[in-house]
């Protein structure tokens, strides 16, 4: 009679010290810190134990500048470290400024005197509250309390706090942003009375193909492929500490291959060709960075200018006063209204959610409401 299989045997131990198993010939522990997991094999249980304690040990701290013991550490202390030394790494430069001021302003007065392992829900929910007595728009407010999430989270992951207090307060209610698209007459009438080329291809890039200005403003010509008809968007220009520089964009999904219709393309060779006899009659006062879109003599182009070319183009074509950001509005409704599906959209945007590209342009969209009557008509009631 064949013998009922052994259970393996595994040894219970209290939270955080791990457990310990057969394994094959021998034993096995395993060991938790944090998001620090290591396993060691022993020929008897306390050998496993005793490795797989000697491998931890030499395992670096979660945060090796934050002290172990965190009943005493002050969240103001942990938010300015975390945000200087480890966020600072996954954001951009304008995104860090931001974040910055919304922590020194706000957060640090109301939260940094807290021992962060005492900080609670009631905590968060009264410091927006607080915001938004102050005045502070319900933006700012969504922005601090995804910011305190962020720094909870990674706090929970380095067992400095049991529990992220952010995740159990008050969501922050934003309304949809209002958006004021170009209709696409509009659209016709500016490009057809735009008549400088660099005009004209800035124009058609903003209100066609969507780019954000950083994006449009730091295009380099190694990155359009006028053979192929294709852009690829893959950094920005942004001016930090008083110098441009290129970063990266603000997510993995801003990064994006565009194609181009013949007449873009065509624009674009005609203001290269343009901007070709510009450097050359510069000579060596042009100073080369490659830009599609530049400033005087090479440099890069200042976004307050850029804005000011882009008003200057509406005045000329007889169209109200938008912001430039509306051209990016434009170029998304355009696409939804001419029938494109919204995450095929989504992707040409660069944006992370599909939400976000549905809530908003679709309600600004006279697309869906297009045909109601005859639906209607064909219920036949």
């Amino acid at each position: 009679m064949d013998k009922a299989p052994k259970k393996r045997k595994n040894t219970r131990r209290r939270n955080g010290e791990g457990s310990t198993y057969r394994y094959k010939n021998g034993w096995r522990t395993k060991l938790t810190r944090g998001t620090q997991t290591v396993t060691a094999m022993g020929r008897s249980e306390q050998e496993s134990r005793r490795l797989a304690k000697e491998k931890l040990a030499k395992l670096p701290l979660p945060d090796e500048s934050l002290v172990t013991e965190s009943t005493n550490l002050l969240f103001g202390d942990y938010m300015i470290n975390w945000l200087t030394k480890k966020h600072v790494k996954n954001i951009t430069h304008t995104t860090y400024r931001r974040y910055e001021s919304l922590t020194m302003r706000h957060i640090l007065p109301a939260l940094g005197h807290i021992k962060i392992r005492e900080v609670t829900k009631n905590h968060i929910n009264a410091f927006i509250e607080n915001m938004d007595e102050q005045g502070q728009s319900p933006r700012s407010c969504q922005q601090a309390r995804a910011l305190l999430s962020a720094a909870f989270k990674r706090a929970l992951q380095d067992d400095l706090v049991s529990a992220n207090p952010v995740a159990r307060s008050r969501g922050v209610k934003v309304d949809s942003p209002q958006i004021h698209p170009l209709s696409r007459e509009e659209v016709m009438q500016l490009l057809r009375l735009t008549v400088d080329v660099y005009l004209q291809a800035r124009v058609r890039i903003a209100v066609l193909f969507g780019l954000r200005q950083g994006e449009a403003l730091g295009l380099q010509w190694k990155d359009v492929d006028l053979e192929r008809g294709q852009l690829f968007i893959w950094q920005q220009l942004q001016k930090v500490n008083g110098e441009y520089v290129w970063v990266k964009l603000k997510s993995k999904f801003s990064v994006r291959t565009l194609d181009l219709d013949p007449m873009t393309i065509n624009s674009l060779r005609a203001h290269k060709s343009a901007q070709n006899a510009q450097r050359l009659a510069l000579g060596e006062l042009w100073q080369d960075n490659d830009l599609v879109f530049p400033g005087s003599k090479g440099r890069p182009m200042n976004s307050h200018t850029d804005f000011t070319h882009w008003q200057k183009a509406l005045a000329a074509a007889g169209l109200p006063i938008k912001r430039l950001h509306d051209a990016r509005h434009t170029a998304a409704t355009l696409l939804y209204d001419a029938g494109m599906d919204i995450e095929t959209i989504r992707r040409f945007m660069g944006h992370a959610s599909v939400l976000l590209t549905s809530r908003t342009y679709v309600h600004h969209s006279s697309r869906q409401m297009k045909g109601i009557a005859e639906a209607i008509e064909a219920i036949g009631i």
